[in-house]
């Protein structure tokens, strides 16, 4: 709605040649037309990650092979101090 009520300010101060409230207009547009954007891209990385899932794909986890086991912290701790 906010969106709307805007450009049409910008509208009406392009045709009225008032230079001034069209660029206040066009200003104030700007972080509407950025936060659409920006969630436009957040649903579309949502219904791809949501699409990966019912397809099957595991997402990575920078750990290499995906194992079903916790991980052991204790025995990572060995490791380290051998």
């Amino acid at each position: 709605m906010l969106a709307v009520a805007d450009w049409g300010a910008w509208e009406w101060a392009i045709s009225a040649n008032h230079p001034t409230l069209g660029l206040i207009a066009g200003l104030l547009m700007a972080p509407i037309i950025v936060a659409l954007a920006w969630s436009l891209v957040r649903v579309a990385l949502a219904l791809a990650q949501l699409g990966l899932r019912r397809a099957g794909v595991e997402p990575f986890d920078g750990r290499g092979a995906h194992t079903d086991t916790p991980f052991d912290i204790e025995a990572h701790d060995e490791r380290l101090a051998a």
